[in-house]
C-alpha cells in the first residue's frame, strides 16, 4: 500500500507541476497591450525560460573549471536569504576558495539580490520537474545545498540524491498538520528524509520530525536573530530621513497590504498622530497608488523628496527597496503589516531589534517569535482600528510601555549563525 500510494501521490503531483508549466506562458501573456496576470507572475515565468535557456545553452561560465567547490543556497524569497546571509558573509571571508550559488523561487527575491557581491552567480529555482531539477543540479554540481526555513521540493531532493550531493535543511519550522505527516503522503516524507540533517529554530518543530521517525535534527535557533543584530550595527546614511524628520517623533507602518490600512487611516489624519513613514510590502505603481487613494493630507514619495519643499510634510511614502529595515531605527514604534490578511505577517524581528514596541494585525499564530514576543509584553496584536488607537495610546502616555522587552528576546537566541557555519565545514 505504501509503495502504491508513493506512484499515485508521485504521479498526480508531478503531473500537476508539468501542467502549470504548460499554462505558464499564457499567465505571461498580454491581449491589446493588456496584461492577463500581475508582473509577478510575468517575472515568475519569463526570469526561469531565460534562466533555463541560459543554462541550456552553455552561457554561464562561473561553474565550468570548479571541480565541486559550489556552495548553493536556495531561498524562497528576500526574507529567507536575509536570514541566510550571515552564513553567507562568513563562507565569503573563511572560505574563500569556495563559489555561491544562489537560487530563488520568487522574483521579489531574485530582483534585490541579482547583483549582490555575495552570491558568485544567482538565478531561479525551475518548477520543481524531474528533467529541469537534474539540469540545475548537473549545472551548479555543488558540493553541497542549503535550504533556507521551508523550501521542501520532492524532485529536486530526490534528484540530489540521485547526483550524491549532501543536503542541509536551516531555520526549518514543522507543524502538526504539515502535508509530511499524511498518511497517503508518504512520496513527500520520503522526499523529506533524504536530507542529510535538519538545523532546526524551535524545540517544537525538533519533537514533530522526531515523532514521525526522523531524528537527524539538532536545535541551533533562528538565523534572522543573527541578521537583525547585524542590520543594528550597520551604519547607513538616509539623509532623507533626517531632513524629513530633524527632531520629530515619527512611527512607521512597514510591509503593509492594503487590509492593514483599515486599521490606521484614520488615525494618521488625527493630528494626535506624529509624522509617519508608510512602506507598503510591494513597492510597485498600483501598490503605491492604493495607498496614496486613501490619504486626505500631503504626502511625499521617498524618489521625489524635495529638501527644499517636502520636510513640513506629514506622511512619507518609502517606495524604495531595501530602506525600510535601516528606517526602523527612527522610528517610537512601529505597525508590521501582512496580519491582517493571508499574506502572512512579515518579518517584525528587523524592528523590534530597536527595542520598540511592535503592533501587528490578529493573524500571527504561525509565526513562533509574533507569540513569543507578544506573551512577554514587546508586541502587540490588534483587529480593529478602536484596538490600534488604544495601544498607541498607551504607548505615548507610557514611556516604558512595550520597552526593554524585544532587543533582550533576540540578543538571547543569537548564535545559530555561527553554529550552522560549524556544521557545514563537516560536508565540505
Amino acid at each position: 500500500m505504501k509503495f502504491l500510494y508513493s506512484k499515485i501521490t508521485s504521479f498526480i503531483y508531478s503531473s500537476t507541476i508539468s501542467f502549470l508549466n504548460i499554462c505558464l506562458p499564457f499567465f505571461s501573456c498580454k491581449i491589446f497591450k493588456n496584461q492577463l496576470f500581475s508582473d509577478k507572475i510575468r517575472a515568475f515565468y519569463f526570469g526561469r525560460k531565460k534562466n533555463i535557456d541560459l543554462i541550456k545553452n552553455n552561457q554561464f561560465h562561473v561553474f565550468r573549471t570548479l571541480k565541486s567547490s559550489v556552495i548553493w543556497f536556495h531561498c524562497s524569497s528576500l526574507g529567507e536569504f536575509e536570514q541566510c546571509r550571515p552564513v553567507i558573509e562568513k563562507i565569503k571571508v573563511l572560505l574563500p576558495e569556495y563559489k555561491i550559488a544562489l537560487t530563488f523561487f520568487s522574483p521579489s527575491g531574485y530582483n534585490v539580490v541579482k547583483n549582490s557581491s555575495l552570491a558568485d552567480w544567482v538565478g531561479y529555482l525551475p518548477l520543481d520537474i524531474s528533467k529541469q531539477m537534474n539540469l540545475i543540479v548537473k549545472f551548479i554540481n555543488p558540493k553541497i545545498l542549503i535550504l533556507s526555513k521551508n523550501e521542501f521540493w520532492p524532485n529536486l531532493l530526490y534528484s540530489l540524491k540521485k547526483h550524491k550531493v549532501p543536503v542541509i535543511s536551516v531555520s526549518s519550522y514543522f507543524k502538526p498538520y504539515n502535508i509530511f505527516w499524511i498518511s497517503w503522503a508518504v512520496w513527500f516524507k520520503d522526499a523529506l528524509k533524504t536530507i542529510d540533517h535538519f538545523y532546526l529554530a524551535n524545540s517544537d518543530s525538533e519533537k514533530i520530525l522526531n515523532q514521525n521517525g526522523i531524528s537527524n535534527t539538532t536545535l541551533v535557533g533562528d538565523m534572522r536573530m543573527d541578521r537583525v543584530l547585524n542590520i543594528l550595527n550597520e551604519k547607513r546614511d538616509l539623509k532623507i530621513l533626517d531632513d524629513f524628520l530633524k527632531n520629530d517623533e515619527c512611527w512607521i507602518a512597514g510591509s503593509t497590504w492594503d487590509l492593514d490600512y483599515s486599521l490606521f487611516i484614520d488615525y494618521i489624519h488625527k493630528k494626535e498622530s506624529s509624522k509617519v513613514i508608510l512602506a507598503p510590502h510591494e513597492c510597485n505603481e498600483k501598490s503605491i497608488s492604493l495607498l496614496i487613494q486613501k490619504l486626505k493630507i500631503p504626502y511625499v514619495l521617498w524618489s521625489n523628496y524635495s529638501y527644499e519643499n517636502d520636510k513640513l510634510k506629514k506622511i512619507l511614502i518609502l517606495d524604495k527597496v531595501g530602506v525600510l529595515k535601516h528606517a526602523y531605527r527612527y522610528a517610537k514604534w512601529v505597525y508590521i503589516g501582512g496580519g491582517m490578511g493571508r499574506s502572512g505577517l512579515h518579518n517584525i524581528l528587523e524592528a523590534a531589534v530597536y527595542d520598540m514596541p511592535v503592533i501587528i494585525g490578529k493573524n500571527y499564530k504561525k509565526f513562533p517569535e509574533a507569540i513569543d514576543l507578544i506573551k512577554k509584553g514587546g508586541c502587540f496584536s490588534v483587529s480593529s482600528k478602536t484596538e490600534f488607537e488604544k495601544i498607541v495610546l498607551k504607548i505615548d502616555e507610557e514611556s516604558s510601555f512595550g520597552r526593554m522587552i524585544n532587543f533582550k528576546y533576540i540578543k538571547d537566541q543569537q548564535g545559530a549563525a555561527e553554529k550552522i557555519f560549524i556544521e557545514l565545514k563537516k560536508y565540505l
